[in-house]
């Protein structure tokens, strides 16, 4: 186990710049993800963290030694792919194993080894099997228990679950979860999925650009988003924005304007504390009707509100149907507030 330290890191390919002066230090025994939209300079963090990719300048730390110039296996890390990347011609034991032999590990140590992490896993009725046997979870079960018997100073994931089917994505991420509590390793995760990101990690860096919009644990992420690309990357659905214009009227809400230009102000509201009605309500504000989502427990409404978008969900034992007018009400300690020029959180 090994804490983790990015300074000043920057990398280019011709005039793109992936990575812009990043600084970062992961703590020894966190789960930290790097989150964002694709190109936005992820997976190549984690490449460069691997010793896969040279960064342009800025120096890689692990474990407090300067690993910049080190080749990967010089590194201590160990890596899961969201392709597996298992050898096809060894069975389930013979993958877990092959980190240790290539190590010098024999005989009764390796055998107790690749045991213990099968167990670990879930792995031992399968340690006779080769990959094409498995299904997708249990072959990226055998990559994690390839990764963990190495015992590396850290794990790089590279959108391990981005080829599962939603049921074994869940299952693998618990997976993952339950051997970062138990093993306590330095972990560096990659991934686009929001919720993946929020359900695994202790912190989580959202990239735009090669940037770090912001870098925080998950509940202050989704409670006090830093700008409106976090407020809408981070959530499901995505948080509402709307000029705050688009809500006058709302007294609590421009009790919070007290003092800013509303034309400045961008509102943010999720969709989770928006209330649809379908009959009148005091202080509602206007809705027309464009979309209605069952979605199990719950029935979101997308409607217009002066030209803009919003999503709310709709009250319970209420009907609408599209083409309809509605009304919606929140909360006005449920807003959020950013400046409508950069997009900067303003409270």
């Amino acid at each position: 186990m090994a804490e983790v330290r990015l300074e000043r890191l920057s990398k280019r390919f011709g005039a793109l710049a992936v990575a812009e002066e990043l600084s970062l230090a992961i703590a020894d025994g966190e789960l930290f993800t790097f989150l964002g939209p694709s190109g936005c300079g992820k997976s190549t963090l984690l490449h460069i963290v691997a010793g896969v990719e040279p960064p342009s300048s800025g120096r890689v730390w692990i474990g407090g030694r300067d690993v910049t110039d080190a080749p990967p296996q010089r590194r201590d890390v160990a890596m899961v792919f969201q392709s597996y990347a298992l050898y096809p011609h060894l069975d389930v034991a013979g993958n877990l194993a092959f980190p240790l032999r290539n190590r010098g590990v024999t005989g009764g140590e390796l055998r107790a080894e690749v045991e213990r992490v099968a167990a670990t896993l879930g792995l031992g009725p399968l340690l006779g099997k080769r990959p094409r046997e498995l299904s997708g979870g249990q072959r990226q079960r055998v990559a994690l228990g390839r990764a963990l018997i190495r015992r590396p100073a850290a794990f790089l994931m590279d959108e391990p679950l981005s080829n599962l089917d939603a049921a074994l994505r869940l299952e693998i991420r618990e997976e993952i979860k339950r051997v970062h509590q138990a093993h306590a390793i330095t972990t560096l995760y990659v991934t686009h999925d929001q919720e993946e990101a929020l359900a695994l990690s202790d912190r989580v860096a959202v990239l735009k650009d090669g940037r770090i919009q912001q870098c925080d644990p998950p509940g202050e992420l989704y409670a006090r988003p830093a700008d409106t690309f976090v407020a809408r990357f981070v959530g499901s659905p995505p948080m509402n924005l709307v000029p705050a214009t688009a809500l006058a009227g709302h007294a609590a809400l421009a009790a919070r304007l007290a003092g800013r230009d509303p034309d400045a102000v961008t509102v943010g509201l999720r969709p989770q504390q928006v209330e649809v009605h379908a009959t009148a309500r005091p202080g509602a504000q206007p809705l027309e009707v464009a979309l209605v989502e069952p979605a199990g427990a719950d029935t979101w409404i997308i409607g217009g509100l002066r030209g803009n978008r919003l999503q709310g969900k709709l009250a319970p034992g209420e009907r609408l149907a599209p083409g309809a007018r509605g009304g919606f009400t929140f909360a006005a300690d449920a807003v959020h507030l950013f400046d409508a020029a950069s997009g900067r959180r303003l409270d």
